[in-house]
């Protein structure tokens, strides 16, 4: 069985004095309940997002514990090609039948003051913040 080969270039992790890095947002823009996947930040902040496009591979399934990870490689959440065709036209008709629009405003207030409450503030990753707070509690991560 051959495997798909997949190539990526990795010139802005390596680049000039500013090399491209995981990250993720200030402390103090997380307390105005505010967060974001360092997974999405990486994307908004390669440059090479904008001309080659964010790839993602669906056979790839991870999971933060081992009962997710054994939920996600189980035999009945195969991707079959079915499934395939189910979702990409549940996620289409989602996009065309409902907004977001009320969330990015929501951000949208919360980043611009906090923009304004401090020097030097600005958070280039606004397409991933949503509205969420993660708080470490004795047994993980609690999200508020």
């Amino acid at each position: 069985m051959l495997l798909p080969v997949v190539v990526m270039d990795a010139e802005p992790f390596y680049a000039g004095n500013a090399p491209l890095q995981f990250r993720a947002i200030s402390d103090s823009l997380a307390q105005s309940h505010v967060e974001a996947s360092e997974c999405c930040l990486i994307h908004q902040d390669n440059p090479l997002s904008i001309s080659q496009g964010v790839w993602l591979n669906p056979n790839v399934r991870v999971g933060y514990n081992k009962a997710a990870y054994d939920a996600m490689n189980s035999p009945q959440n195969e991707l079959t090609f079915v499934r395939y065709m189910v979702a990409t036209w549940e996620n289409r008709l989602r996009r065309w039948f409902t907004t977001d629009w009320w969330r990015k405003v929501m951000i949208q207030s919360r980043l611009s003051a906090w923009e304004r409450s401090g020097v030097n503030r600005r958070e280039r990753g606004i397409d991933c913040l949503i509205n969420e707070m993660q708080v470490l509690v004795w047994n993980g991560w609690a999200h508020v």
